[in-house]
């Protein structure tokens, strides 16, 4: 028998043990060597159990594997690590620990080989409890000074969000290591931990190891993402100082962190650089480059890289970033006209295109447009997803499309979005803004982990409806849920306090700000102040606060108290803060409109004159009134004094009847409003073309009876159209919603929601 034997293992030895260490081995090769060796007996045999198991793992035959594992009688350590390797390797984690585990039960110890794949497997299923207890058997069985199994720990608790342990891990580590030095890097640098990061630098340097390309790529990186941009700069020209040559991920990461900046000269240095090196090919630089061509608001230099680059280096993200620069820009109908051109000639657009495109038009006045342009990209089959709706939504707010921003809301929660923090505040803002306060709230309400954002924005609804006792309780109840006020909190509770005409409260929120809250006011506090004293008739106080101002006060500051003045027809302060706003503001007729009616409205005609004669000599003109209502999902705009409108016969005829009903019921006509030296009778006839009657008029001629109607008008609302439309929701039994430049006006059965305040 011996002899009988003793050919087969010398066979075995000669013709398959090679075949078990080949790596070209196929898988037939592998199944006729696992025959050969059950036939030859020596299938106990440890060593090749163990090539077998790499072999059929290596061709991901786990099953097979697996199987000859459970059927040897005495495995080694090895041959569960030759099983897990492979795992891991196809990324199968968690059978990579079931195998582990099974290791253990068995009374097997893990080598240092093995240790790193198990922290790997940890890492990459955010196992961090099995993470941790892997890490007790480390420091167990003595592995806490293997350099190669520290650094696998490190690895793990940086993908764990764990950098404090990571760091404590790494400082005792035998041997520092690039890669490791590297992964803590990027991780401080994306938290944006600059002392730390340069910290360990400087040290990995003094232990003489050279940072790569994948280091500097790293932090350059990871800085740019936590918005620490100028030390992503600073870095660049370091890693260009100590003669390392950029790749293609430097140079976007530090043309984001320029654009962000915008240092156009940086910037301009950066794009030579990209030239002489040859990186001008890559997609990513290219749209890099556009983008913070766009960031810096360089609309020709924006133009000309678009032209000059070829298209077919141009892919989608650079398309998206060239959308996004032209409409920061301002350059917003080039955007629509090229977004157009990239949908005829059958470009990539993507979910980033429509929604870059449809924010430029949002924040461009381009609402109408918003609209169309979401409708588009629903039939184009692009899925709007929780950006989009973020960027709609302002678009329907701005022109009180209520029945827009419904649908909008209706999208998000089929989508399963509408508890997005993001998609919640653009809804509660949107409701605010449309005059369905009642809804924001319930929104608002809804909306499962708040941020400032959320609470800023319900307290602003409040203010704008003013409603000013309920931003209050919003204000304290934020603080109570722990959530601090910023600097936009006190601008909505002292906007609140300022149309409620809440002089002592807002007093108190304007000096907590400081004594409280550590906080100094800003510009847009001090305004607010402003218009809450002069709104309540302490202009001389209002000033007083102008005057002790530790900056120079800005437009809006002096507008502030310029339109209280007007309020109040103080003549000598409105002639201060109109001298002050012509100085910083010489091109804008508002502001000599409103010193004219002050003018106008203490017979002062000589001076109203001389006003009118420079504002024609610069050729500026009177922005008319204008008004926006929404009738069957179409916004309709109508102006003063416009007589092109379709239906501006009946409009004009539905206003006169009204009239007449009005002045049976006692009312007259305010022309003191009219601030013009024409008769009374005129002075009737300019009043009825106010936009907002013209508007309301259109909406009752097209509206069923009793249906509710929102306006938006772009000036303040007079006194009698004020009192008008007081009096026409209670004959017409209609309630009406109306939005001005300050506030809303909610009218029902002769009432405003303002008491007659605004």
């Amino acid at each position: 028998m011996a002899r009988q034997a003793l050919p087969l293992l010398e066979n075995l030895n000669r013709s398959i043990i090679p075949c078990l260490k080949s790596a070209t081995a196929s898988i037939s090769q592998t199944r006729q060597a696992q025959a050969y060796i059950l036939k030859s007996g020596v299938c106990n045999d440890a060593f090749i159990c163990t090539k077998l198991i790499s072999q059929y793992a290596n061709h991901h035959c786990f099953a097979e594997a697996d199987l000859i594992l459970n059927s040897m009688s005495e495995p080694s350590v090895p041959s569960f690590a030759a099983l897990i390797y492979a795992l891991n390797k196809s990324n199968l984690f968690i059978q990579s620990l079931n195998v582990f585990t099974r290791m253990l039960s068995r009374g097997f110890l893990p080598d240092s080989h093995m240790l790193p794949n198990i922290v790997k497997a940890c890492g990459q299923l955010s196992a961090f409890r099995w993470g941790k207890e892997v890490h007790g058997l480390v420091c167990k069985f003595g592995f806490d000074s293997d350099s190669a199994v520290q650094a696998s720990l490190v690895h793990f608790y940086l993908k764990s969000d764990g950098i404090g342990v990571a760091r404590n891990v790494f400082v005792r580590l035998p041997e520092w290591d690039v890669v490791t030095c590297g992964a803590l890097l990027s991780a401080y640098a994306r938290k944006g931990c600059v002392s730390e990061a340069m910290g360990i630098f400087k040290a990995m340097k003094s232990f003489g190891l050279r940072p790569n390309l994948v280091t500097w790529n790293g932090m350059i990186t990871g800085f740019n993402q936590s918005r620490q941009c100028n030390e992503a700069v600073v870095l660049f020209k370091e890693m260009h100082s100590e003669g390392f040559q950029p790749d293609e991920i430097t140079i976007s990461s530090v043309l984001s962190a320029v654009g962000d900046l915008e240092m156009l000269n940086v910037g301009n240095q950066v794009l030579c650089y990209v030239i002489k090196l040859g990186l001008l090919h890559y997609k990513v630089v290219i749209s890099a480059l556009i983008n913070m061509f766009g960031k810096c608001a360089c609309a020709g230099e924006l133009l000309r890289v678009s032209e000059e680059i070829d298209e077919e280096v141009i892919d989608v993200g650079a398309r998206n970033a060239f959308i996004t620069g032209l409409s920061r820009t301002g350059l917003v109908d080039v955007a629509l006209e090229t977004f157009e051109q990239f949908r005829v000639q059958g470009r990539e657009l993507n979910v980033v295109s429509w929604t870059s495109m449809i924010a430029g038009c949002s924040q461009n006045g381009k609402d109408i447009e918003a609209l169309e342009l979401f409708r588009e990209m629903q039939s184009a089959g692009v899925k709007p997803n929780s950006v989009t709706i973020p960027c709609l939504l302002p678009a329907c707010g701005n022109i009180a499309a209520l029945v827009h921003g419904k649908a909008a809301h209706g999208f998000a929660l089929r989508a399963g979005i509408d508890n997005d923090v993001h998609v919640g505040s653009a809804l509660v803002d949107m409701y605010a803004k449309c005059g369905r306060i009642h809804l924001s709230r319930l929104c608002f309400d809804r909306i499962p982990n708040k941020n400032s954002v959320c609470w800023n924005a319900i307290m602003g609804g409040y203010a704008m409806h003013g409603q000013a006792k309920e931003a209050i309780d919003i204000f304290h109840l934020m603080q109570r849920r722990g959530q601090k006020p910023d600097f936009i909190s006190f601008s909505c509770v002292l906007s609140a306090c300022s149309q409620g005409g809440l002089v002592e409260e807002g007093r108190h929120f304007f000096n907590s700000m400081s004594t409280e809250h550590g906080l100094e006011a800003k510009m847009e506090h001090y305004s607010c102040m402003v218009n809450l004293l002069g709104r309540s008739g302490k202009l001389e106080e209002a000033y007083a606060i102008i005057m002790q101002m530790p900056f120079e006060p800005d437009a809006c500051v002096w507008g502030a108290l310029l339109s209280c003045c007007r309020i109040h027809n103080n003549v000598s302060l409105g002639e201060i803060a109109a001298r002050n706003l012509f100085q910083l503001e010489p091109s804008n007729p508002g502001n000599f409109i409103l010193l004219s009616n002050i003018y106008a409205s203490k017979a002062m005609w000589s001076e109203v004159d001389a006003l009118r004669d420079v504002m024609r000599s610069r050729g500026m003109k009177k922005n008319p009134g204008c008004s926006w209502i929404e009738i069957k999902n179409q916004v309709h705009m109508l102006l003063a004094g416009d007589k092109s409108h379709p239906q501006m016969t009946e409009i004009i005829e539905k206003l006169y009847k009204l009239g007449m009903e009005m002045k049976k019921a006692g009312y007259l006509p305010n022309t003191d409003l009219v601030l013009q030296n024409v008769d009374e009778q005129d002075k009737e006839h300019i009043l009825c073309g106010h936009s907002e009657k013209l508007a309301v008029a259109f909406g009752l001629l097209n509206t069923p009876p009793g249906s509710p109607l929102q306006i938006i008008k772009n000036l303040r609302i007079c006194a009698d159209c004020h009192a008008a439309m007081k009096f026409i929701s209670d004959f017409e039994g209609r309630e009406i919603y109306v939005r001005d430049i300050n506030r809303y006006h909610h009218f029902k059965d002769g009432v405003c929601s303002c008491g007659d305040f605004w």
